[in-house]
């Protein structure tokens, strides 16, 4: 059974965790017998650990262990009922302690995620509006989508983009009850805060706006109380709802949503899914959380702070005095350290814990796949003399990672998107004059330029791409009235020292939909906002092949040894000329699904897997008859060319045109064009502009194509008309293969007359009249083309975003299973 495109998604966060997972990066075990909140135990070594977010280090203070013993003995280890029924009284004595510390009305749940669960279905009411800061906490987004189930309105806008985000408000004025903005305090992955002055100064301007905030990350290290850095930068807002974690400073578990509005704290209680059927937090966890409440209501609370400000001023100091590519300076204890691809990642975590320290990384889905960073999470559990040794470790093996991995800081800054300057003068690594010596490197921008009987020997026989073919591109998609259809060819050989070719492909600059493998459910809801908006969520890409290609796109000689170095330098190229076009991502696509060693090599070098629809090839495709075609099929396919082919073949006249050979009259050319778009419209797996009025009259100028009428002969149509039904636009290439590049149907017949049917088989018939040696039928409509006798031959897209925040967009408002994000932390 076919997966659905959520489990494709699902298996892409597979391969980059496992492969973080392979290389020993994550699930580590520790061996801990105790836990003391410096060190840890791996493999029977004990390292520092860089990898908590328990920042004043309160997780190992006597008085929260005793706090959840007291509560044990007197309690138990449970209170197994629901808080719509009855509840502990310890949670009475736990609340009112949290409103002394945050000033206002407080609700404890088991966990963060359940407080938003909690909270989010009672604040936001139907005719509200939901924006979302694109990299607000996952946990977030799960309860956003439980809203968003009822029919509730959401948004996105890039981090922490005001000006994107007042332009929503402006422009929804009266439409919506209440509008949302939700967004964290302080960001897990980067350390950067939410822009609170700005946020302030909305709240104040417009009446109906409303912010519901996570400060997870910023509790008990900041604010007065240590209720957060949210509340150390500004009072509760009327309008304003916070969450945060006991999971982090505070050194326990749970979560809390804090409310200006006692009614509406009493209501999330009585109505909120996480208080009437989920679980309690357990009596041992809120007698810690007692314990640690006093500690954050004594002065003892900013002894720690400062002992954490003065770490996280040493850290930031000693970033600074060594030049490291910090992403984003702040101050907090979260800092990150840019290193781009995630085998560099690898490689510098593995040094650092063979120098005695345990650090984390940022991976995608996290961040995007080429912003692998160092993530240092700076604690009071640390010494001082442990940050600066850990970044003293990190400055001596930053040149020896970079040069080990054949990167160098102008390679993390292009990553990023950011320039470190200083970093680039004091790490200046050159790694190009290796490559330069063994290849020779040609690039063209036009196939007028790549020797015609080189390029047919080398990508001729893969598929509608042969020389012939690649010319056919550049005239039809060129000087068009639509931005869409026009690309930028790119042609690439790599040649060894002795100028034998060990790599060829070709790839375009265009612009693509940015759902085009997104499921069909998305793409419908998108394309109603297309009718207004013709290129919302529309991005340049640089795509190897183009739109109008299938097959084979990547030659590679896998006998040469330095073939991987071959791929890196086509990686390169793709990614220079991405820059140039301002694209957005780069796309590698038609790779064997099945090539586990491709798969693992592009995985290193910053590239996710997403797969794509199946391809055909039907290789069967020389017979004597119909019979002998038959009997190379399988039972049900052979019923199914007999009932459905066979017994209506009689109701048509097929007409063959081929390119250069007949003159078409311009209804003939319309009505083609209109039966294209009855398919077009209806077809969302794949989601693509549609092609150009100049495809179908530049198909008649080239000898390799051919279109395939079916026209329903009169006699079995009531008059004399030959009315035409289907449409196939087929491409025979010079190394002797045919393929079906796009169709047309007048869907009256699709049922009746079998039409979609009978023009395929007309394809695989010509394909057998013409003695080719393939037929390539193309994707989608899998279920059809199989019972053909096809070849289905699972292909996948090896895809390098520098922002993930249109796959995010599509993955909030319009489904989950794109671009679904999970926070790592």
């Amino acid at each position: 059974m076919a997966k659905s495109r959520t489990n494709k998604f699902i298996d892409t966060i597979d391969e980059c965790l496992t492969n973080g997972v392979n290389n020993g990066i994550f699930q580590v075990s520790l061996e801990n017998e105790t836990f003391n909140g410096r060190n840890v135990t791996i493999d029977g070594k004990s390292v520092v650990n860089f990898g908590s977010c328990s920042y004043l280090g309160l997780e190992v203070d006597e008085r929260l262990k005793q706090g959840a013993i007291d509560a044990t003995i007197r309690y138990g280890t449970q209170y197994s009922s629901s808080r719509l029924f009855s509840a502990c009284n310890l949670y009475d004595e736990v609340e009112d302690l949290f409103s002394k510390i945050f000033g206002h009305p407080s609700i404890l749940a088991a966990t963060t995620t359940l407080t938003h669960l909690g909270a989010l279905p009672i604040l936001v009411q139907d005719d509200d509006l939901i924006i979302l800061d694109h990299q607000v906490h996952g946990s977030v987004q799960l309860a956003v989508q439980v809203v968003k189930a009822r029919g509730t309105k959401v948004e996105m806008i890039k981090h922490n983009n005001m000006n994107m985000l007042e332009d929503l408000i402006k422009e929804n004025p009266n439409k919506y009850n209440k509008i949302w903005y939700m967004a964290d305090g302080l960001y897990s992955m980067y350390g950067d805060f939410a822009p609170l002055k700005e946020i302030t100064a909305l709240l104040e301007k417009y009446g109906n706006f409303h912010v519901y905030i996570d400060d997870a990350h910023g509790m008990s290290w900041a604010g007065k109380h240590g209720s957060g850095y949210v509340l150390g930068q500004m009072p509760l807002h009327p309008k304003m709802v916070m969450s945060t974690s006991l999971a982090k400073g505070f050194g326990t578990g749970g979560g809390v949503t804090v409310i200006p509005d006692k009614e509406m704290r009493r209501k999330i209680v009585t109505c909120g899914s996480s208080y009437t059927f989920s679980g309690p937090v357990q009596p041992p966890m809120i007698g810690a959380s007692i314990a640690s409440a006093k500690i954050h209501l004594s002065d003892e609370i900013y002894t720690l702070q400062k002992n954490l400000s003065e770490r996280i001023e040493l850290t930031r100091s000693i970033i600074d005095q060594y030049e490291l590519p910090l992403v984003l300076p702040s101050a907090s204890p979260i800092f990150y350290i840019g290193l781009g691809l995630p085998r560099v990642g690898y490689n510098m975590v593995k040094r650092l814990l063979s120098e005695g320290f345990y650090t984390n990384i940022g991976i995608f889905p996290g961040v995007p796949v080429k912003c692998c960073g160092l993530r240092l999470a700076v604690t009071n559990g640390q010494t001082k003399e442990d940050i600066k040794n850990v970044l003293d470790a990190f400055h001596h093996h930053f040149p020896k990672v970079l040069e080990e991995e054949g990167q160098t800081v102008e390679d993390i800054s292009n990553n990023f998107n950011l320039p470190f300057e200083e970093t680039k003068k004091r790490y200046s690594i050159v790694n190009e004059a290796k490559t330069e010596n063994i290849f020779d490197i040609q690039h063209e921008t036009t196939i007028h330029n790549i020797d015609k009987e080189l390029w047919d020997e080398l990508l001729g026989d893969n598929g509608t791409f042969d020389w012939e073919g690649c010319r056919f591109i550049e005239e039809t998609f060129r000087d068009n009235p639509e931005p869409e259809n026009n690309w930028n060819l790119h042609y690439l050989i790599i040649r060894d020292i002795d100028k034998k070719p060990i790599l060829a492909t070709f790839f375009s600059e265009l612009l693509c939909k940015d759902d085009m493998i997104a499921p069909a459910g998305m793409s419908q809801q998108i394309e109603e906002i297309r009718r207004t908006d013709k290129y919302y969520l529309t991005s340049k890409v640089v795509m190897m092949g183009t739109l109008l290609s299938v097959g084979d796109h990547l030659y590679i000689d896998k006998n040469c040894p330095d073939w991987k170095v071959a791929v890196t330098q086509m990686i390169r190229v793709m990614n220079e000329v991405k820059q140039k076009c301002d694209g957005i991502s780069l796309q590698i696509r038609d790779i064997d699904s099945n090539d586990t060693e491709m798969r693992d090599f592009l995985l290193s070098e910053g590239l996710i897997k997403m797969e794509m629809p199946d391809t055909h090839i039907l290789m069967n495709s020389k017979w004597s008859n119909e019979k002998e075609y038959m009997d190379t099929l399988k039972t049900k396919a052979r019923w199914h060319f007999r009932r459905n082919i066979i017994d209506k073949k009689h109701l048509y006249k097929v007409n063959v045109i081929t390119g250069g050979t007949k003159s078409v009259t311009n209804d003939q050319l319309a009505s083609w064009q209109n039966l294209y778009l009855n398919v077009k419209q209806k077809s969302f797996n794949i989601n693509t502009y549609a092609l150009p009025q100049k495809y179908f009259t530049a198909i008649l100028d080239h000898p390799n194509w051919e279109i395939i009428e079916l026209r329903l002969d009169p006699q079995y149509n009531n008059n004399d008309e030959e009315r035409l039904i289907s449409v196939a636009f087929c491409y025979k290439s010079t190394k002797n293969n045919y393929s079906i590049m796009a169709v047309g149907l007048d869907y009256k017949y699709l049922l009746s007359h079998e039409c979609y049917r009978n023009g395929l088989y007309q394809a695989v018939y010509r394909t057998n009249l013409l003695n080719c040696d393939k037929l390539y039928l193309g994707m989608d409509a899998a279920i059809e083309k199989r019972k053909f006798g096809v070849q289905v031959i699972p292909k996948s897209v090896y895809v390098q975003a520098g922002d993930n925040f249109n796959m995010e967009l599509i993955g909030a408002i319009y489904g989950k299973s794109v671009g679904e994000k999970k926070s790592l932390v």
